[in-house]
């Protein structure tokens, strides 16, 4: 009988989780939406509950449990360093709970760093041994898989791709530098690209689209669909910029392939075909030819990364 793992995809607006099949199989899965007000130990003893809910009706009862989060995340100490979307979790452990609980050993992982190992096991990644992920929606993160084993640092920070610096005099980001990729391309970032249209005047279509709110980076792709050049100009350049952000990556980690998820993918084309263009310009020798595919675990990528992490360590055991 096939083993299986419990996983949790954690995030300051669903929390999920599921039992997954040591081949990428969800068999159970139960979620809900995040409470906005609540106390740090309301919230790990709601994630401590689902997956509880979960194991209890599983057969075989699952090995090993993962929780992936957003945030720096110290694999080793099981603990939750900061996350910025989740009010109180700071220096929080969080697996001992969860294990004390399940009887079953637990674990925690950065959510970009545990999507890069899901698509790496079971994903657009399959048949590599070396790995670049890169999610790229709100914010910018990232991982690394080498010789198949998730990279993570010396602190358990690899992976960090938003925050290299392509514009020491560009905007600042949210981490305090000025310039990060984070800072110029993300959501973000194009909700940023959007308001400075709009307060130029030099986009009517989008002032109507956004109305009297403030404009999204959604607004400034509609815009741009629609035919205004300014707006798909602001697209294209941000395309671009993560181009040449993935091209220098790729230079130093020769990955045999660069996987990609995240929202910004609707933008489809106009938005990865300069990426494509600039990462590939960039990239040195026969890195030019890095194979780019994009997710194809979609809105499981969190869940099916957890599993993925949680398995890694059975198998190191």
């Amino acid at each position: 009988m096939t083993r299986t793992v419990l996983a949790a995809d954690f995030g300051g607006t669903h929390l999920r989780a599921a039992l997954v099949s040591e081949g990428g199989e969800v068999l159970l899965r139960r979620e809900h939406h995040t409470p906005t007000e609540a106390t740090r130990e309301s919230i790990v003893a709601d994630i401590v509950h689902l997956l509880a809910n979960v194991a209890q009706v599983a057969e075989p009862y699952p090995e090993a449990a993962c929780v992936a989060t957003a945030g720096l995340i110290d694999a080793a100490q099981g603990k939750v360093i900061l996350a910025p979307n989740i009010p109180g979790f700071r220096n929080l452990v969080l697996t001992t709970p969860i294990s004390e609980q399940l009887g079953i050993p637990a674990y925690i992982e950065n959510d970009a760093s545990a999507a890069a190992l899901g698509e790496f096991r079971f994903g657009a990644g399959r048949g590599t041994r070396h790995l670049l992920h890169a999610t790229i929606g709100t914010g910018i993160g990232g991982g690394i898989v080498i010789d198949g084993k998730l990279y993570r640092g010396a602190q358990g920070l690899a992976g960090e791709i938003g925050h290299i610096i392509l514009d020491p005099s560009g905007p600042r980001c949210n981490c305090g530098s000025r310039g990060c990729l984070e800072a110029l391309v993300s959501g973000v970032a194009f909700a940023e690209r959007a308001r400075r249209l709009v307060e130029s005047g030099k986009s009517p279509a989008l002032r109507e689209l956004a109305g009297d709110r403030e404009p999204t980076g959604v607004d400034l792709f509609n815009a741009a669909k629609a035919g205004d050049q300014l707006c798909e100009a602001e697209i294209r350049n941000g395309g671009h910029i993560l181009g040449l952000g993935l091209g220098s990556l790729v230079n130093v980690l020769n990955p045999d392939r660069v996987t990609i998820s995240g929202g910004l993918l609707a933008m489809g084309e106009m938005f990865l075909g300069p990426m494509r263009e600039a990462m590939y310009s960039l990239a040195y020798g026969p890195a030019a030819g890095t194979l780019v595919r994009l997710s194809t675990l979609g809105d499981d990528a969190g869940l099916l990364g957890a599993a993925a992490v949680a398995l890694e360590y059975l198998e190191a055991r």
